[in-house]
């Protein structure tokens, strides 16, 4: 992707956290952008082509770092040290585009269906590879987890946290803090020992 193809795409996007997604023009943009319209234009033939693309760049943005922040589970790995773990990298990734974030926690009014979609099927990815994560993490340690219970409250927490450091300036500490302790309870309180067979 071209540089002033990228440079068009961010400031889109700082346009529509600012002013939401309705309010957002190809002249607006290209101001921001500091090109001209015919620039624009050879960039982009529409705003829906321009919204398009910029969706699919923040969307696989997301989907990356939630991959990055998914650590390694070694046999013998302790579900609450991995979470912990994962629970800094993901607060680090968050800092590091929090223009995306931005994005991505917007709220639904307002936004384009297809914006909604496209940010719902992120969310269920995200949730999918956490799921699979704590089904892991429970086969390891022996334990049951209702893993869809614990995926969808774990994506409603991460979103909390993030929201709380782009969109408020929170202390990045304070949150992990925060976000650790909820997590360990949350093991705690979704694991339960695996009955033998045969057993009530």
């Amino acid at each position: 992707m071209s540089e002033r193809r990228e440079r068009i795409l961010d400031a889109a996007r700082g346009l529509i956290v600012r002013d939401g997604y309705t309010s957002v023009s190809m002249h607006a943009i290209a101001r921001a952008a500091g090109v001209t319209r015919p620039a624009l234009y050879a960039e982009f033939s529409d705003r829906d082509e321009l919204f398009a693309d910029l969706l699919d760049r923040e969307e696989r943005a997301v989907l990356e770092m939630a991959a990055d922040s998914t650590p390694e589970l070694p046999p013998g790995a302790d579900p609450v040290a991995v979470a912990d773990q994962a629970v800094g990298i993901f607060l680090d990734l968050v800092l590091s585009a929090p223009e995306t974030w931005r994005l991505v926690l917007m709220p639904g009014d307002g936004m384009p269906p297809e914006a909604h979609e496209r940010i719902e099927k992120a969310r269920g990815a995200i949730r999918e590879r956490t799921r699979v994560l704590l089904t892991v993490a429970a086969a390891l340690g022996e334990r049951e987890i209702d893993t869809e219970l614990v995926s969808h409250g774990a994506i409603s927490v991460s979103e909390t946290a993030a929201r709380l450091l782009v969109q408020d300036g929170a202390d990045r500490e304070a949150v992990a803090k925060t976000l650790r302790w909820l997590t360990r309870r949350a093991l705690a309180a979704a694991a339960i020992p695996v009955r033998p067979a045969g057993k009530d």
